[in-house]
């Protein structure tokens, strides 16, 4: 099958990839003069690993990430231990590690294996617009190309959602929150004794600080060279126009009741700094044009907020699942003609099937993700007792609280409202929440669903 996706970030590489090595002929169009990636760390979790490793990238990305022992959860004004996270029982428990990487390195490796499973990438070809009907993209420099299918992954502020759906898109709407984004060098944390004990190069632990409407992570990249840092705010703050000076002194107002650790990695850290909005996606009416000849994916889909470290995981899971779906739809080895009506019908249901088992599972993660994001910094004396009591129990294997818990604890879990799943206390520390997440088979879902409606619809 013939294939064209829009943008070369995380989503694109890693469906080409995937694409790439079931035979399929992929090219991947990118309005970019030359390939780059932007930003600082990344956290990919255990059930996106499985799939990179399955692809061929585990020596890569192993050999340029690393795996936390630990997540340390610190109360932000005391410095008072509240619970951890074991990070690097993970791999036992769900098949695969959890990661903390370099953007820049993980688009590079992604970039490299994309190239080798035979995708072709042509830089400064943005596209200007979308013929969906009959899968085909108009650049900006004139020229038309055509596909089977046309996949978009052209991110939060995606063209191709606008002209999807027109006065249907929502567009990427605010979450309430942002982040300060900073780095600090290692070696000057590690020679001061205030901060020293934090950038422990064995256990190479993550650390999270909480408070109410604030918070503090910081996790090893590069080697362990860098300390990634990415202070959570209300967005009510415009830093658009302001100079790094002037929003350092609003971090020092935001972090000024912060324990003496946090104030020093803060004077410690390097000059650049920058602050971005958490913006999301909301639930679309659909990803997929009534063609069957192009589908959305990835941010472009359903961006959310990073809460649950899971925003460039869901973007493999996607990759994943619909590299199946067309797999099943056009097998290796198979010719495939959309001119054909079979085949034409066959690639209509791949996308129905893709949209189907994907919404669900992408909307109830983008839940997830604000419910953590909500409760780790809520400002609620009651709420904020029971996250720390249940922080408590955060390095037990176990779930608790219980929902049938008969004191107030169980009023502190929710359900996702698209799949009823568990939305525990504290986010990415609450074990019945990450259970869920980290366990999902994004391939296991689609080869289900497709089995089981393929019949009436292909007949």
């Amino acid at each position: 099958m013939k294939i064209i996706i829009v943008g070369a970030g995380i989503a694109g590489l890693s469906l080409a990839i995937a694409l790439g090595q079931s035979g399929h002929q992929v090219t991947i169009l990118d309005a970019a003069p030359q390939l780059a990636e932007l930003g600082a760390g990344v956290q990919m979790t255990p059930q996106a690993l499985r799939y990179l490793f399955r692809w061929g990238l585990k020596g890569d990305l192993l050999a340029e990430s690393i795996i936390p022992e630990n997540l340390h959860v610190w109360d932000g004004g005391s410095g008072n231990l509240l619970g951890h996270v074991r990070i690097k029982e993970m791999e036992n428990q769900y098949g695969a590690p959890y990661i903390v990487v370099h953007r820049a390195v993980l688009h590079n490796i992604l970039h490299r294996h994309a190239i080798k499973a035979g995708g072709e990438l042509l830089l400064d070809s943005e596209v200007v617009e979308y013929d969906f009907a009959n899968g085909a993209v108009q650049l900006r420099n004139g020229k038309r190309l055509t596909a089977d299918l046309v996949v978009a992954a052209d991110g939060i502020n995606s063209l191709a959602r606008s002209k999807l759906l027109g006065n249907k898109n929502p567009g990427s709407q605010p979450t309430g929150w942002a982040a300060f984004r900073m780095t600090a060098k290692v070696s000057k944390l590690k020679a001061d004794p205030t901060t020293s004990s934090l950038v422990d190069l064995q256990s190479r632990s993550s650390n999270f600080w909480i408070a109410p409407q604030v918070s503090c992570m910081t996790y090893l990249i590069k080697d362990a060279t860098l300390l990634n840092i990415v202070l959570t705010h209300r967005d009510d703050v415009d830093t658009r126009n302001l100079v790094a000076d002037e929003c350092r002194k609003i971090v020092r107002d935001l972090f000024k009741d912060f324990e003496p650790r946090v104030q020093r990695i803060l004077d410690l850290s390097t000059p650049k700094i920058a602050n971005y909005p958490v913006y999301s996606v909301p639930p679309l009416p659909s990803w997929a044009h009534e063609s069957g000849r192009f589908v959305l994916m990835g941010d472009a889909a359903h961006a959310m907020a990073f809460y649950m470290s899971m925003g460039v995981s869901i973007a493999v899971e996607d990759a994943a699942a619909l590299a199946a779906a067309l797999d099943l739809a056009c097998p290796l080895g198979s010719s495939f003609a959309f001119s054909n009506e079979a085949d034409a019908r066959r690639l209509k249901h791949a996308l129905h099937v893709f949209e189907t088992v994907r919404k669900p599972r992408a909307e109830a993660v983008q839940e997830a993700s604000l419910h953590g994001g909500d409760s780790l910094h809520t400002s609620s004396e009651e709420e904020r007792r029971l996250l720390y009591e249940a922080l408590g129990h955060s390095h037990n294997d176990e779930i608790w609280p219980l929902e049938n818990d008969t004191s107030n604890r169980g009023n502190s879990v929710q359900r996702c409202k698209s799949t009823g799943q568990r939305l525990g206390p504290g986010g990415i520390t609450d074990k019945g929440t990450r259970d869920w997440c980290y366990n999902y088979d994004a391939i296991g879902a689609i080869e289900e669903y497709y089995k089981s409606s393929s019949a009436e619809t292909l007949a």
